[in-house]
């Protein structure tokens, strides 16, 4: 018994080394993150442009004011209505040519940045803890993905106020492994190798169980 709990903790401890320099190699070896993306949906990045200067204007009073616009007439207006709604009277002061000068942004949001910024949906930190979440649990893969989104926005966030230390929205990450078919290949919808969640939903949730109980968990502090 105790030979196998020894064996258990050193398979627990390799693990969480594992998962922690896989999570900090790819923070060092990231280039920098362009959060834009030119595609027909998603979230809009609320940029103004003034056309003659080639000014981009993205403020937070004009942030604000465009916030309330859309929370009055919905989402869909900043594509379909005309950039005078959008525009301030500060702005329009503050540069020449009027409504006619300006054009809205149409880039979008990269997704990876809308997704990295869930965390700001739960309430601060109160009571002796230092993170937002007590565990943040995902596959493998989300070590250059969702994990390091979340903890890049977070910092860059608290980075920008008077924070003695900026710190991750998560105490402890838990990694899963990968469901592989039939020839041990990671089951990708871009292969088509996959099985319908239909399938599982349907008769398929006890070998659903037993992937969860046997998948190797990496825990990173």
């Amino acid at each position: 018994m105790y030979v196998s709990l020894l064996s258990y903790l050193i398979i627990f401890r390799a693990c969480l080394i594992t998962a922690r320099n896989r999570l900090e190699s790819f923070v060092r070896s990231r280039s920098e993150w362009c959060i834009s993306r030119q595609r027909v949906w998603g979230v809009p990045i609320p940029a103004l442009y003034h056309t003659p200067t080639d000014t981009a204007v993205l403020s937070s009073e004009s942030l604000t004011h465009i916030l309330r616009v859309v929370s009055e007439r919905g989402v869909s207006h900043w594509w379909e209505g005309p950039v005078e709604d959008f525009l301030t009277p500060e702005l329009l002061a503050q540069f020449e040519g009027g409504p006619e000068a300006w054009r809205k942004g149409t880039d979008t949001m990269d997704v990876w940045f809308d997704s990295g910024s869930n965390w700001s949906t739960l309430s601060a930190p109160t009571g002796g803890r230092k993170h937002r979440a007590d565990v943040c649990l995902e596959g493998t893969d989300q070590h250059r993905g969702w994990f390091q989104s979340q903890l890049l926005t977070s910092v860059g966030v608290s980075s920008g106020q008077n924070a003695a230390r900026p710190v991750s929205p998560y105490g402890t990450l838990i990694t899963h492994g990968m469901v592989l078919d039939e020839a041990g290949k990671k089951m990708s919808k871009s292969l088509g190798n996959i099985v319908s969640p239909m399938t599982i939903i349907h008769g398929g949730k006890v070998s659903h169980r037993l992937f969860c109980a046997y998948s190797p968990l990496k825990f990173c502090d």
